[in-house]
């Protein structure tokens, strides 16, 4: 009788130890689940930090060549513009800044055939990227055309 006590009481110690341990690694997991997403959290955050600090800098850049010191660094004063001016291999060109890091690159075609206000935001970007492709620049274009994708759409 005491040994069958001895057994039942050892089933009901090992369960326990069981569900403990099982309770443990429940709670493990949820810790580095909390702590993964905290950090995605974390890098999302200064992501967004970081992008609005690279926009004010482009915002204030001259992309020009030119400027001594820390305190003209967006200051260029020279006639040239510090701009490469790369080709993609399916044919556009894009334009950017060595200054700022700014990226012009021709707007997507689907603002083209949109409604009123992407038809109006693709005016505005096409203007702002076809002047970046006119920048002076003593820099030579890099870059070859490789391919062209074309689309079988009418053109609006």
């Amino acid at each position: 009788m005491t040994e069958k006590l001895d057994k039942a009481k050892i089933l009901d110690e090992m369960e326990q130890l069981q569900l403990e341990e099982t309770r443990e690694r429940v709670a493990k997991m949820r810790r580095d689940k909390t702590m993964q997403l905290r950090r995605i959290t974390d890098k999302q955050i200064a992501l967004k930090r970081i992008a609005v600090i690279e926009q004010q800098a482009q915002e204030i850049c001259v992309h020009k060549k030119g400027g001594k010191g820390k305190e003209n660094w967006f200051n260029g004063n020279d006639s040239d513009y510090a701009v490469v001016k790369h080709i993609l291999s399916h044919g556009p060109m894009i334009v950017v800044c060595q200054r700022c890091g700014r990226l012009w690159e021709p707007p997507p075609l689907a603002l083209r055939n949109g409604t009123s206000e992407e038809r109006k935001e693709y005016k505005r970007l096409y203007i702002e990227y076809r002047a970046a492709t006119e920048f002076p620049t003593d820099n030579e274009t890099s870059g070859a055309r490789l391919f062209e994708i074309t689309s079988n759409a009418p053109a609006a």
